[in-house]
């Protein structure tokens, strides 16, 4: 019993003297060129090791590699795909007699990873397979590892580097410092740590549910958290790897500043109003360079849309296309500014709009919104289609809901050259133009139930050059409305009352009544077509239709100067319908400003018509009158004289008013 006890202690004793002193008697560089074979043949690529290959087996079994290199593929750019200055790899040696794997200490300092994708849609990082993995063998003849078990896994201070060449991308990692945890390879792979991606700070939180399936090209699950810079991503996808990458799954992606963001990925934004934020969240279904968004839930600056949308982004350029709705489109942010004036219209800017934005990104999108806002204008319920090409946008709307009508229209913006171009039409009905002449014009003198027909095209880079340029036709039919802050009937009226040779100061307050804020003309119908020509309006037909009044017209309404001089002649009537009673017509202009337009007699057309004797009689009779009660001089006062010529211009002007001067170009 005593013999046998002495032998196994011997026998311990020998082996422990073995696993301290053999390491440095066994010439470890015998097995460089077996371990080199059998990693060749495991992934189908040349691999290296450097002459500084060392093994111990106290206190655990382990190598220690140095410049590791692992060819890259036939074809591709670069030497090497992976190499590493330093490997220490620690294993169990029971578990590798029994032809598995695990290592309990996986340390990769400095390793360099080039990643490449050609034009053709090839890879450099496909390794070739050697066989179903049960029965795979290496070069000699020895079974390859069944299994693989990691311990302590790490990546210290990492460089890569991925060039798509399809897309025209490249993009690198540096200060890459991961951990590694992975059991088996039918067991969750877990890896976290932070990195420098294209310069911003990226921390990485990753679990791959099974190693083993993607690795024979089966279906896995990938959880993910993913930070860069002030972006944020999260996703539970189903992962299918291969010749190509596919996944699907919950996703939601946070980046509050886009511009930083598209220029990480590799899209450089033009400096241009909006495109500021981007949220998305929903059920994803992608591939290496598209994706498709369904349940769709997208903020995009201020708007917020539900639907489904699709994202490519293997070109030069981001494309997005999708069926969208939202409550509210506003549009402003992406508009150039209306111009704003604390007092009546304002001027048209001369500052430079900027439509750069259209070229960050191609679009198609089927969009329905209960609100649209565009500048001044507030678009009820609509639908839109909108395509964006290489910086031309073209919306169609087939239906549009606006102040209280329906309509349609269409509208193309041309961004590619120096200076922009637009065109388009709008068909509207049954709107109300009371608040849309308060949006447009600056005041709400207008009212009714409206439709209006306009093609435009213009150009220009500012307010002021499209107003300069525009040109187009159309016309416009209001029913049942009236115009605010005068009465025309009640003018016609006070100025024919000068054939019975009423009382100029009578006539005159008539007027200046018929002129007042509270008075409107009222009208059944009012109408007119119009052609547009370098900012020139024609209106070469004007009809208007009321109780005790019609009227007939044409003018100018000069856009870049703002000014209008409309012709009229309204015929003023006794009785409500014009029948069986007295009518009489007197000539009338519309003149002024947007701001400040003015109605009045047209005294060259009355004068042509036949009434220059009332106003000889007007004169002779101002001259005869004796001054009215309460304007009697005090005998203090200095008297004022008036000629009689004087009295009868100033009443005149009451009625009439003034001569106005001829603009040119009107």
């Amino acid at each position: 019993m005593s013999r046998l006890f002495f032998f196994l202690v011997s026998i311990v004793s020998v082996i422990l003297a073995v696993a301290v002193f053999a390491p440095g008697l066994i010439p470890t560089a015998a097995f460089k060129p077996r371990i080199e074979t059998a990693a060749s043949a495991a992934i189908g690529r040349e691999v290296t090791i450097g002459d500084e290959l060392s093994f111990r087996l106290l206190p655990r079994a382990a190598f220690h590699v140095e410049a590791l290199t692992i060819a890259n593929a036939e074809g591709f750019d670069g030497d090497y795909l992976m190499r590493v200055t330093e490997a220490d790899i620690g294993v169990n040696l029971f578990k590798l007699l029994t032809n598995a794997v695990e290592v309990d200490r996986f340390v990769l300092t400095e390793p360099e990873i080039n990643l490449a994708r050609k034009a053709d849609g090839a890879v450099n990082w496909n390794f070739a397979s050697s066989g179903d993995a049960e029965d795979a063998v290496d070069n000699d003849g020895a079974r390859a590892p069944r299994d693989l078990r990691l311990g302590d896994v790490r990546i210290v201070d990492g460089r890569a580097h991925y060039s798509d060449v399809a897309a025209a991308k490249t993009y690198s990692a540096e200060d890459i410092d991961l951990n590694i945890y992975l059991k088996s390879l039918k067991e969750p792979l877990e890896v976290d740590g932070r990195m420098i991606f294209q310069g911003e700070p990226a921390k990485v939180d990753i679990v791959l549910t099974n190693l083993a399936a993607i690795i024979a090209n089966e279906p896995s699950n990938l959880k993910l958290d993913v930070t860069i810079g002030a972006a944020k991503a999260g996703a539970d996808l189903k992962i299918e790897a291969g010749e190509s990458l596919r996944y699907s799954g919950p996703i939601d992606v946070d980046t509050p500043d886009l511009p930083a963001f598209a220029a990480l990925i590799g899209t450089e934004l033009a400096d241009a109003p909006g495109f500021d934020r981007l949220s998305l969240s929903g059920e994803v279904d992608g591939g290496a360079d598209a994706l498709r968004l369904t349940d769709a839930h997208i903020g995009f600056d201020d708007i917020k849309a539900e639907g489904v949308l699709n994202l490519n982004w293997s070109g030069a350029k981001p494309k997005a296309s999708g069926v969208l709705s939202t409550d509210k489109l506003d549009l402003r942010p992406y508009m150039p500014p209306p111009a704003t004036s604390s007092e009546g219209f304002p001027e048209w800017s001369t500052a430079k709009m900027d439509f750069t934005s259209l070229r960050n990104v191609d679009a198609d999108f089927d969009i329905s919104a209960n609100t649209i806002f565009l500048n001044d204008l507030e678009i009820g319920e609509s639908r839109l289609k909108l395509r964006i090409d290489n910086g031309r946008m073209t919306t169609d709307i087939p239906e549009l809901a606006i102040y209280g009508g329906q309509g349609s229209g269409r509208l193309v913006v041309n961004a590619r050259g120096a200076a922009p171009s637009f065109s388009g039409n709008l068909d509207m009905n049954a709107i109300n133009t009371q608040p849309m002449s308060l949006d447009l014009l600056k005041h709400d003198n207008l009212l009714g139930l409206g439709s209006l027909k306009f093609d435009f095209t213009a150009s220009g880079d500012s307010q002021a050059a499209i107003m300069s340029s525009l040109d187009g036709d159309g016309g416009f039919d209001i029913a049942n409305g009236a115009l605010k802050g005068v009465n025309i009937a009640k003018i016609v009226r006070a100025a024919a009352a000068l054939q019975q040779g009423i009382n100029p100061a009578a006539l005159t307050t008539a007027v200046a009544a018929a002129r007042g804020a509270d008075e409107t003309t009222d009208f059944s119908e009012l109408l007119s077509n119009f052609k547009i020509t370098n900012g020139l309006v024609n209106t070469p037909t004007i009809s208007l239709n009321g109780p005790y009044l019609t009227m007939s017209g044409k003018g100018v309404v000069n856009l870049p100067k703002q000014t209008i001089d409309l012709r009229l002649s309204p015929r003023a009537t006794t009785t409500v319908d014009g029948k069986d009673g007295r009518t009489v017509a007197v000539p009338m202009r519309v003149g002024g400003t947007f701001t400040e337009p003015t109605i009045a007699v047209d005294i060259e057309a009355y004068l042509r018509s036949g009434g220059v004797k009332q106003l000889r009689d007007l004169i002779d009779g101002i001259g005869k009158q004796a001054p009215a009660d309460g304007d009697e001089a005090a005998p203090d006062a200095e008297p004022q004289e008036e000629t009689p010529e004087e009295k009868a211009l100033r009443a005149i002007e009451s009625i009439f008013g003034a001569p106005e001067e001829e603009t040119p170009d009107q």
